[in-house]
């Protein structure tokens, strides 16, 4: 891991003091003291080498690049949407909103579409510019039978992008010093230090480059997410495949089948064990026919009772 700037400066200071004279010596222990203070303060101009406020044209042009500073007062906010529609047909309302997109200026992210025919749905992501941001949320929510859902959300980020440029100037200023003790440098491996040193700051002031022109981008170009669904189709009296006669009759007429083969199964099973339960059967039908044969004995009381006295018998 490369150590940090100011730990970097204070090896080269050293290394300068032995070899450069006092004068390289002081000057860069000035710079060192003030990438310290920068770093701490987050960059701020009075932690600045004495030569910071002299900037070159080619820095101009680097700034440039970067992005202009802010104006005083204003805000640099990043933008987002996010609606959730309810459209007749989503393909066509998907083409309507590529054709918006193009004539605001921006463009489509991402198309992400799922279904098909009638249940077909569709995620959209596209970007405009931040001055037509509100003028397009409007055409889009124009187009929609529904609307489910609307959000839209900001990040402020100019206090970053501040924070930013304020170090942005601190680096640039202790490059140009560090350019300048690099000429004054009398010994090769000071100025291989130097060297070292100015590899590391500019390789840090690419990157706060490409982080503040990020930044710039996209508060430039706000982003809107759009969720596209299509109408839900009237109810129906029958389901379709739901209720099928040809299917039941079918199934009923198997039944009647199944039924009748289970009963000659079962005739042929009685045939072939006829040897045994049919002798059985015979045996107790006989026997019931001896029992319902067999008279019936007097009933004991109409037995014992006699004629009732003084009539004739």
């Amino acid at each position: 891991m490369r150590p940090p700037i100011f730990i970097t400066m204070l090896i080269i200071m050293f290394a300068l003091a032995g070899c450069g004279g006092q004068t390289v010596s002081s000057e860069f222990e000035t710079i060192n003291e003030s990438l310290i203070v920068g770093s701490a303060d987050s960059g701020a101009p009075m932690g600045l080498p004495p030569m910071a406020s002299e900037r070159s044209a080619a820095d101009e042009v680097t700034s440039q690049e970067a992005g202009a500073p802010l104006p005083s007062g204003e805000r640099l906010v990043i933008k987002n949407g996010s609606l959730s529609l309810q459209v007749e047909q989503v393909s066509a309302t998907e083409a309507q909103i590529r054709t918006l997109a193009e004539q605001q200026g921006g463009y489509i992210v991402s198309i992400s579409t799922s279904g098909s025919e009638e249940n077909l749905s569709s995620s959209i992501t596209l970007r405009v510019p931040e001055n037509r941001f509100d003028e397009t949320l409007t055409a889009i929510e124009g187009l929609a039978l529904k609307i489910f859902s609307r959000s839209v959300s900001g990040d402020d980020v100019t206090e970053e992008f501040v924070d930013l440029e304020s170090r942005l100037r601190t680096l640039e200023a202790t490059q140009e010093r560090l350019l300048e003790l690099l000429t004054r440098a009398e010994d090769v491996e000071a100025a291989l230090q130097v060297n070292y040193a100015l590899r590391d700051i500019q390789s840090e002031i690419e990157q706060i480059m490409g982080r503040m022109k990020y930044l710039q981008q996209s508060a430039a170009m706000s982003t809107l997410f759009v969720d596209l669904r299509p109408v839900p189709p009237p109810p129906t009296i029958v389901e379709a495949g739901q209720w099928q006669p040809l299917r039941v009759a079918q199934t009923a007429l198997r039944d009647l089948v199944s039924f009748g083969q289970g009963l000659l199964n079962f005739g042929i099973v009685l045939l072939v064990w006829s040897p045994l339960w049919l002798p059985l059967l015979l045996i107790v039908r006989w026997g019931w026919g001896r029992l319902r044969s067999r008279p019936r004995k007097a009933s004991p009381a109409k037995a014992t009772t006699g004629t009732p006295t003084g009539q004739p018998e």
